[in-house]
């Protein structure tokens, strides 16, 4: 308060002007702060949302994988049939 009492001291009335200075500075303050917490919250929220978005499209092609190799291995599985059942005919 090293400006504020030698001026309210010559201005009686200069507490017109500080109070909502102090005020006003005050509310920006603390209007900076919560925007740069709320910012952050909001920066992590989406980087959460692109994880959780990269983690599902590794799932959807880790069961697309799944898929393929299943649809390859029931080819082979009926190719083994035809197999077995031609040599199956071939018998005496």
């Amino acid at each position: 308060m090293g400006v504020v009492r030698p001026v309210m001291a010559e201005y009686p009335y200069a507490w017109v002007f500080f109070v909502p200075f102090i005020l006003l500075a005050t509310f920006t303050m603390l209007n900076l702060f919560i925007g740069i917490i709320v910012d952050t919250m909001q920066i992590m929220h989406e980087n959460d949302r692109a994880q959780e978005g990269d983690r599902e499209d590794g799932e959807e092609r880790d069961l697309d994988a799944v898929h393929a190799e299943v649809a390859r291995l029931r080819s082979e599985i009926h190719d083994l049939r035809l197999v077995i059942e031609s040599q199956h005919r071939n018998l005496p």
